[in-house]
């Protein structure tokens, strides 16, 4: 709102220059109380012996507090820098950064997790130990972060930022000055960002095959079940890993192609194509962009995966690597398709694009939990991820393989055709 000076406007009527931010930070409360009675209800009202009134309301309040220090964090980004672009950026880092840092010291030093506060949320052990100081501690901090928040916003003019944007460059290379470079250059921090996530949470992945490699070879039950050795369980697991990673590599993609949306509502790109850039050059810029790093993602996926899981395992296996990377690639016709059903959106109402983000949420969760919430068949066919084979565990499918890769270039024949006949602003 106030990079869109919608905030300077209602900051001109009676009110509070911080009132706008303090009712959001009570909305976000509110949303934490209210998840706080829920969960904590939820929980007791299985009436589970070990799951006590005290340990559910310990693991709500950490989940509560979890959400607050996000709230806490993300207000005093957004005091700090200029716009909402680098406010998430950031954000999302912070967040992102600390998640792989607990991740690596609960593996190797569980006292260095002690320092990092998004393991306060479970370091007081919920249902046994029930350590209150770890949140008293959690909730301390996000005062002192939503203090300093306060404080940063009261001393800065509205529009400004604590640390002033840094000025870009007087002449544009040859390069800024394609479609394309342009919209790589609003893009960048978006897939950049993204690759790397996608790599750090396959190779997070791909360390835990060592131990499922331990678990099988070193329990005669289990070795009997699976033939002495873990190829069937390995396999059933990577299956399942690629559906995981290729839904969060699917949606860097989504985020390049509704960036167009994006500056087409703000009024942007009509100052575009009043040169000589055609809506055409907007949309296939827009198309090979996605279509090359939702490709590149998939292909990390599958090369980090194989690359950590090859590392951890007992049998240092090197085709393991390649049976990652073809399970990735069978996954190609999803970003076909779900580039295409985006692209096809920015010639539709804009709820279509939101709807497109959420058919890949329905098809990941549908595929995700179909074993732990026994969904009925019928129920899983509806997934997309369902449709093509699932490599390694299954063999390669071609002709679901083609039927989807046909679906999304149509989408973006027809997407292409739309947009051309489209009056923009």
């Amino acid at each position: 709102m106030e990079e869109n000076g919608q905030l300077e406007i209602l900051n001109s009527l009676h009110i509070g220059s911080q009132a706008s931010s303090m009712a959001t930070n009570l909305l976000v409360l509110l949303h934490t109380v209210l998840t706080i009675i829920l969960v904590s209800g939820i929980l007791v009202s299985y009436n589970v012996s070990s799951i006590d009134l005290k340990g559910s309301l310990y693991f709500a309040c950490s989940l509560g507090l979890a959400s607050l220090l996000g709230a806490s964090i993300a207000y005093l980004c957004a005091q700090i820098f200029a716009t909402s672009s680098q406010t998430r950026g950031i954000f999302f880092s912070i967040v992102g950064i600390l998640y792989v840092l607990r991740a690596g010291t609960d593996v190797s030093n569980l006292t260095l997790s002690k320092f990092n506060p998004l393991a306060w949320t479970y370091l007081g052990h919920p249902f046994y130990q029930n350590d209150w100081y770890y949140l008293i501690g959690l909730f301390l901090l996000i005062l002192v972060v939503f203090s300093i928040g306060l404080v940063l916003e009261s001393s800065r003019d509205l529009g400004s930022s604590t640390i002033a944007p840094k000025k870009g460059k007087t002449k544009a290379s040859k390069w800024l000055a394609t479609p394309l470079g342009f919209f790589f250059y609003l893009n960048r921090s978006t897939i950049i960002s993204w690759l790397l996530a996608d790599g750090v949470i396959a190779l997070m992945y791909g360390s835990i095959y060592g131990d499922i490699d331990t678990f099988v070879s070193s329990n005669k039950l289990i070795s009997q079940m699976f033939a002495n050795n873990s190829t069937t369980l390995i396999n059933s697991f990577t299956s399942l890993i690629m559906v995981v990673a290729t839904a969060i590599g699917l949606v860097m993609p989504l985020v390049v192609v509704h960036k167009v949306q994006f500056e087409t509502n703000k009024e942007r790109l009509g100052y575009l194509l009043v040169q000589r850039v055609s809506r055409l050059k907007v949309y296939y810029s827009s198309l090979i962009l996605s279509l090359f790093f939702g490709t590149l993602a998939i292909l990390m996926n599958g090369f980090c995966l194989g690359i950590a899981a090859t590392s951890s395992m007992q049998a240092n296996n090197g085709k393991f690597i390649t049976t990652c990377i073809k399970a990735s690639l069978n996954q190609w016709p999803l970003v076909c398709l779900f580039v295409g059903l985006m692209l096809l959106s920015l010639s539709l109402p804009i709820f279509v694009g939101w709807l497109v983000y959420g058919l890949l949420g329905y098809s990941f969760c549908v595929t995700y939990f179909a074993v732990l919430l026994d969904l009925p068949k019928w129920m899983t066919h509806t997934s997309l991820f369902n449709v093509l084979a699932k490599m390694p565990m299954e063999k390669f499918d071609l002709m679901s393989f083609a039927i989807l890769t046909g679906i999304g270039i149509l989408a973006m024949l027809l997407g292409g055709i739309l947009y051309t006949r489209k009056e923009i602003v």
